[in-house]
């Protein structure tokens, strides 16, 4: 494998690894500790995803790029003009379709610089106090507060859904619509009973809450520091993941070539593969846990953007994943691809059936309602993988051993 393979894909690889640093550290360094944890863990899918397991997927990855690089610059006819060809191309469509998510008129609390946050008051004035008026929308940081605060102290926020739009075709069976605690209007606090609303009172609160951040937005002067770059950054992410399917695709396609010119490396190709696929999959999981606390603040009667892509994301990650396990170990002794393959379809059925139990525990403890320790936690299993990955030192230290084939430090 030529020098000139690794060393390009390590330079393209350590520059997404920085954009991914970039963000959330801009994110604590603007707003502080407290609030940048409760915005990062909100958005976890963004600022604790990538630098952590996102970091694992390019780690994870490296080997098999390098491998990619080298067969079709070395030993696939006009194998340079098509990788070169190939590469612009997915770099133009993350461009688009970054530039084109970016571009959602509906904004999250961290666009927002801290001074105006700070100054930001519930509507009307003095609401939401004992013996006051109920508010037409909270103080912007008290909504996301106290989404936090409930999520730490329950499993999934589901339950805080409005049917905003109710389905005129079939006649409602209650004969008292349930009031519930509304997150885009009431101040969560432990010490006294919480107002509970109607459906229709949360659902115009939620729509007042998210005008009140589209219209400080709209003000370029009241924007964040961090939601500039991250507009700027965010193809880079888009970029990312099109480049690891095309990798897993092209080298899935291209197995042969891989097998007769890189025997020594196959296992840990495969392996490496195999760790990225298992660390990308939570990309998906965690925006569905983003999406579950984005609904019950902001409402489900939003459309377009980020969310409205979710759930087929989600599909074709799943999808995605399981091309991998099933075109890995194929060279492997029978009873392990056997056993490979059967413990994926088990675990992908067993994730299907409980699909929404899964989102509701990622939501509690790597999204909304995760604390330092499951932060602390996902940083540190984190580091390790990328040691392993990438340090022969590291495997030696941490496997006790590095007996594979062909284990050459990446």
């Amino acid at each position: 494998m030529s020098l000139g393979a690794r060393a390009f894909v390590f330079i393209v690889f350590l520059l997404l690894g920085l954009s991914f640093i970039t963000v959330t550290a801009l994110l604590f360094w603007e707003f502080g500790l407290d609030k940048g944890l409760t915005f990062a863990t909100f958005d976890s899918h963004l600022f604790l995803f990538f630098p952590t397991l996102g970091l694992v997927a390019l780690a994870a990855f490296y080997l098999p790029s390098c491998a990619f690089v080298d067969l079709y610059w070395r030993h696939i006819a006009y194998g340079g003009l098509r990788f070169l060809l190939g590469l612009a191309v997915i770099a133009g469509v993350a461009w688009q379709i970054g530039t084109g998510l970016a571009s959602n008129p509906h904004r999250s609390v961290w666009d927002l610089k801290p001074t105006t946050l700070d100054a930001d008051a519930s509507e009307p004035a003095g609401c939401g106090k004992e013996g006051g008026p109920p508010c037409e929308r909270i103080k912007l940081l008290s909504g996301i507060n106290g989404l936090r605060d409930v999520s730490e102290r329950r499993l999934g926020v589901r339950d805080f859904y409005r049917a905003c739009q109710p389905e005129p075709l079939i006649e409602s069976t209650d004969k008292v619509e349930p009031r519930r605690f509304c997150f885009a209007s009431t101040p969560y606090s432990e010490k006294e009973p919480p107002h509970l609303s109607t459906d229709d009172e949360c659902c115009k609160a939620q729509k007042t809450y998210q005008k009140a951040i589209d219209d400080l937005y709209a003000d370029p002067a009241q924007q964040s520091i961090t939601g500039r770059i991250h507009k700027l950054l965010l193809p880079t992410k888009v970029f990312f993941l099109f480049i690891l399917l095309a990798i897993s695709v092209l080298l899935t396609a291209r197995h042969a070539g891989v097998r007769k010119n890189y025997p020594e490396q196959l296992w840990r190709i495969e392996v490496c593969v195999l760790v990225g696929a298992v660390a990308m999959i939570f990309f998906p999981l965690l925006s569905q846990a983003y999406v579950q606390s984005a609904d019950a603040l902001f409402g489900v009667q939003q459309t377009g953007g980020f969310r409205s892509i979710v759930t087929l994301m989600t599909v074709l990650f799943g999808a995605w994943a399981m091309l991998l396990l099933l075109f890995s170990f194929r060279q492997r002794d029978h009873d392990l691809e056997i056993a490979a393959k059967l413990g994926g379809v088990a675990v992908t059925t067993i994730a299907a059936v409980k699909y929404d139990l899964l989102v509701s525990i990622l939501q509690r403890y790597l999204g909304a309602g995760a604390g330092v320790l499951s932060v602390a936690t996902l940083i540190t299993l984190a580091i390790i993988a990328v040691a392993v990955l990438l340090s022969p030192i590291a495997r030696r230290v941490v496997l006790g051993g590095d007996n594979e084939t062909g284990a050459n430090a990446p």
